[in-house]
């Protein structure tokens, strides 16, 4: 990601990212619209590779709504075997539906982040 250092913002990590724009006056809601985006792409991605035997494992995937991050989420208690299926065992291959949606759509989320933080920083004026 970007480093604005010469306007006081150093960008190492996602959270910090959106602390630091946030102590620049940024509501965090306008973040959490990329992180949506990304999160439903992904979650996309990530039901196209479950596999299916009963549909019971892929209707257990789901995304979380947070202001500064995206995770997916897999299983529930009827489909406690979600970690088998995605990790394998010592009798079953992995089939890691989750990973794979996160490595096929990573580059695009990372350009959407991109994208929403120049926007932001135009916003505030610090592109100068």
């Amino acid at each position: 990601m970007p480093n604005y250092q010469k306007n006081g913002i150093q960008i190492k990590g996602l959270r910090k990212v959106v602390r630091q724009i946030e102590k620049l006056g940024v509501e965090a809601e306008d973040l959490k619209g990329a992180f949506n985006r990304i999160g439903t792409r992904a979650l996309s991605t990530a039901n196209a590779g479950t596999p299916v035997s009963s549909g019971a494992l892929k209707a257990s995937n789901r995304q979380s709504k947070r202001k500064n991050s995206v995770y997916l989420y897999s299983g529930k208690a009827k489909t406690y075997y979600a970690r088998f299926v995605h990790y394998g065992t010592t009798k079953m291959e992995a089939r890691p539906y989750l990973y794979n949606a996160v490595e096929k759509d990573g580059e695009w989320a990372v350009r959407q982040l991109e994208n929403e933080m120049d926007r932001l920083i135009t916003k505030l004026g610090l592109n100068d």
